[in-house]
């Protein structure tokens, strides 16, 4: 028994607007140029230390500007070759439950040692099968988004084309959207759910411990205030998923909201890249200093000070 999928938005009948086609483009090549640079310099640095669950965490956005990069250089004139469109629908529509899926990891891997360090802990850390676990769940949710794109894509194979706005290859229908809006802001709320729990913990807690006293504190603060930050971009991306799904308009406005969201690997790079041990990797006319530090609070532990 076949089923019917309503089509919502109709093929543009205008060219594309190249310049907010080409500033779209800049933001997913600028934002994986920074992701790169943070990965390398934490990965290559002997004074940088971070947990994987960090690592995994940006390494997705990077996954996430390659998704939008696919028909680079084919986003305007004859639509794409049905595969390559294809390709990339499936990873534009698994892209945000990626991102948001590694974050979500990331914060309980944080919860897990966080909650793990101080005098009422049990010390008993994060197993090998939590860590497992922990980097192999964002990879999962996106092979199940993407089979999904796969099997309605072939199925339907007009609806395989680029957007409104000609910046990258999507499926004209609400479903995909839908689903992957719904598994977004699912992640989301489940994210904000062990950030409150976490800076709550800490607060009641580590702030109060006489394990952590004088600088060690303070870093306890300061780690309180990445938290916030790193908050800002699941709700972003709250916001964004809900617009997209609310939204059916098309050219300019699409084009905005598109650029907005190619903004966020550039924010995940600068609010992760940022921290005072990845930077004075790249002061090279300082001093190297020869004290290991971390600004990683997944590396946390009460006999270890912690730089942020």
């Amino acid at each position: 028994m076949s089923f019917q999928i309503r089509t919502t938005l109709p093929e543009s009948p205008h060219a594309p607007n190249i310049t907010l086609v080409a500033i779209f483009d800049f933001t997913q090549i600028f934002g994986f140029i920074l992701l790169v640079i943070v990965l390398l310099s934490a990965w290559l640095s002997k004074t940088v230390h971070r947990s994987r669950a960090w690592f995994n965490f940006l390494f997705t956005w990077t996954l996430s500007c390659i998704s939008y990069l696919v028909i680079l250089g084919q986003q305007a004139g004859e639509e794409p070759p049905f595969s390559v469109c294809l390709l990339q629908a499936m990873l534009v529509y698994a892209a945000p439950p990626l991102t948001v899926t590694a974050g979500l990891c990331y914060l309980i891997e944080m919860w897990l040692v966080v909650t793990n360090t101080g005098p009422s802990s049990r010390k008993e850390g994060t197993s090998h099968r939590d860590y497992r676990a922990i980097i192999a769940a964002p990879y999962i949710v996106h092979f199940i988004v993407c089979t999904e794109i796969l099997i309605l894509g072939l199925t339907h194979r007009d609806l395989v084309k680029r957007n409104g706005t000609s910046t990258y290859c999507h499926l004209e229908t609400e479903l995909p959207a839908y689903i992957t809006s719904g598994v977004t802001i699912c992640g989301i709320l489940i994210a904000m759910v062990f950030f409150i729990c976490t800076i709550i913990y800490i607060r009641k807690h580590l702030a109060a411990s006489r394990l952590v006293p004088g600088q060690r504190v303070l870093n306890v603060q300061k780690m309180i205030i990445r938290f916030g930050i790193f908050s800002i971009l699941p709700v972003l991306g709250l916001l964004l998923s809900v617009i997209q799904v609310t939204v059916m308009s098309s050219g300019i406005s699409d084009g905005i909201l598109n650029i907005a969201t190619g903004t966020l690997p550039a924010e995940a790079a600068l609010v992760f890249g940022t921290q005072t041990d990845i930077m004075r990797v790249w002061w090279f006319w300082r001093k190297p200093i020869t004290l290991q530090t971390s600004s990683d609070p997944t590396l946390l532990k009460p006999e270890s000070s912690t730089d942020v």
